[in-house]
């Protein structure tokens, strides 16, 4: 029993430790990662360092993954730039697996200690702190639970232990088990540092723990895909990439391995052994590292067929086609001036898109899923230029740079007003089947209304356009005002009489925003 309870409680500490390490370290170094994965675009060996770089800084190739994903969908990245990216993350994961073939026993027991008189001193009130002590307390305790799971097998006699290991797993079953243990925890690494622990306490042989951590390196493959099932677009297409990275890696080591032991005089475990100085638990990390290196220079150097080949099998979603910007991108903020323009050329491009956010009641066969797809993606889109504007204004710009910096905020604030506002219009006269004559009108109206304001938002357009468009939205209000009393008046039942109203209400405010729109483009911003 008392094997048991140290194996679970060790099995309990190791994964709370991961846990934590993973947590605390993406919070600690988050903010720079999506900077320095930035630097993939310049060559695929500095893609595959950026990648590496940021796996040992998160800990969890799919963390990194999931951001390089994040950047394809902006434009930052491509799928070819983003897959030495990925190949590169799973190298840096195996610091984690070196640290944990290293006795650090009595270290982890003072740094315990250390974290604990933090705490208690509350020396982790400022975020930074904490997220470092948070880090160091998952690294201790993950120490601890692979020490726990080390001793366990110590409290067995030594025929319960012999008859417990036999004659050892056979290479298929190791495999099976290594891709079973990965698949539950969800990383190669956490299982290898098993296999790391597993071989320390002689409960299984070297060339067991090989086939373990091979299996586990295709395991954590078949978990991101499990995990990424749900995904469409990019978002899989990184994760096929992901896996081809996993099944590449082991494919040629264990093809390399098996070549060794039917030609080589020497068992690949004794040469493998002797290189690592005769210590078992390095063996296994610098395995893992041949993995992962493997993989990822498989990758990269594949990229382009590669690429083809993930699209084909993931291509690109309406929503992810409509969410991408098609001008800003992270690294122009470095060049304020040009930001600017970039910024006002994808307001521009938004207020063009503006009348395929109604529906066109001309024609019945309107595909409405396809719409409401578009009107989310131009939302993400509005949004995504938001947090590019914030992000240059905190450049402490110039006088005038600043001017022209919140002029831009203020149309994109007006945008996502105006985005709302169409899209609760749309919602209203699509519960409509069919719709009422006014509400055909007041849509109509919209429309083209929308039209006008996307003519008038082109570059080069003449600006008696806008001051038109100006014209055109001016006070509406008694016009308005007799269509509400005429609906007051009105038999209709209470719910049909509400919902005409709402639809009254809200072409109100879009006219309105129209205007205010429309009157931002009479002094663009890049005239000044």
């Amino acid at each position: 029993m008392l094997t048991l309870a140290e194996l679970l409680a060790g099995l309990g500490l190791l994964f709370v430790g991961l846990r934590l390490v993973g947590l605390h370290l993406q919070q600690a170094t988050g903010r720079g990662i999506r900077r320095v994965l930035q630097t993939a675009t310049r060559s695929p060996a500095l893609g595959m360092l950026s990648g590496a770089a940021a796996g040992v800084a998160t800990q969890s190739s799919n963390a990194i993954t999931l951001i390089a994903g994040n950047l394809v969908r902006g434009g930052t990245l491509t799928v070819r730039d983003a897959i030495p990216v990925v190949g590169g993350a799973n190298v840096g994961t195996a610091a984690l697996v070196f640290l944990a073939a290293i006795d650090f026993h009595m270290a982890v027991l003072y740094v315990v200690a250390l974290v604990g008189l933090a705490y208690q001193l509350k020396l982790d009130t400022h975020p930074r702190r904490r997220d470092w002590a948070g880090v160091a307390l998952g690294l201790a305790l993950l120490f601890l639970g692979l020490d726990f799971i080390k001793a366990a097998p110590g409290h067995l006699p030594p025929g319960q232990l012999t008859a417990l290991i036999g004659g050892g797993l056979s290479p298929a079953l190791a495999f099976v088990a290594g891709v079973g243990m990965a698949t539950l925890t969800q990383s190669a690494s956490t299982a290898t540092i098993l296999a790391v622990a597993a071989v320390q306490s002689r409960v299984v042989g070297l060339d067991d723990g090989v086939w373990l951590v091979l299996g586990a390196n295709v395991g954590s493959g078949v978990a991101v895909m499990l995990a990424g099932s749900g995904l469409t677009g990019s978002g899989r297409q990184l994760c096929l990439v992901q896996v081809i990275v996993k099944l590449a890696g082991s494919g040629l080591i264990a093809a390399t391995w098996l070549i060794a032991e039917a030609v080589s005089p020497v068992a690949p475990a004794t040469w493998a052994l002797n290189m690592a100085g005769g210590r078992l638990s390095p063996t296994l990390s610098i395995l893992f590292l041949a993995l992962q290196l493997s993989g990822g220079l498989f990758a990269t150097l594949l990229r382009t067929p590669i690429e083809r080949w993930v699209r084909a099998l993931s291509p690109p979603s309406t929503e992810e086609r409509a969410s991408r910007p098609r001008f800003i991108y992270d690294r122009a903020v470095g060049d304020p001036s040009n930001a600017l323009l970039l910024a006002q050329r994808e307001c521009e491009r938004l207020m063009s898109l503006i009348p395929g956010l109604l529906p066109d009641l001309d024609q019945p066969d309107e595909d409405r899923q396809l719409r409401v797809k578009q009107t989310l993606g131009h939302a993400a889109i509005a949004l995504e230029t938001e947090s590019f504007m914030v992000e240059l204004i905190d450049r402490h710009l110039h006088r005038q740079d600043l001017d022209t910096a919140l002029q831009v905020q203020a149309t994109l604030a007006l945008l996502r007003s105006l985005q709302q506002a169409l899209t609760d219009f749309a919602a209203v006269v699509d519960s409509f089947s069919p719709p009422p004559p006014l509400v055909f009108r007041l849509s109509e109206s919209l429309r083209t209304l929308s039209m006008l304001l996307a003519d008038a938002s082109q570059p080069y357009a003449d600006v008696d356009d806008a001051r038109t468009l100006v014209e055109l939205t001016s006070d509406r209000g008694d016009l308005l005002n007799r269509i509400r009393q005429d609906l007051a008046a009105s038999r209709e039942e209470g719910e049909h009489i509400r919902r005409l109203l709402l639809a009254a209400s809200l072409f109100e405010r879009s006219v309105w925003l129209l205007g205010r729109l429309a009157g931002s483009l009479i002094v663009r911003p890049s005239e000044r």
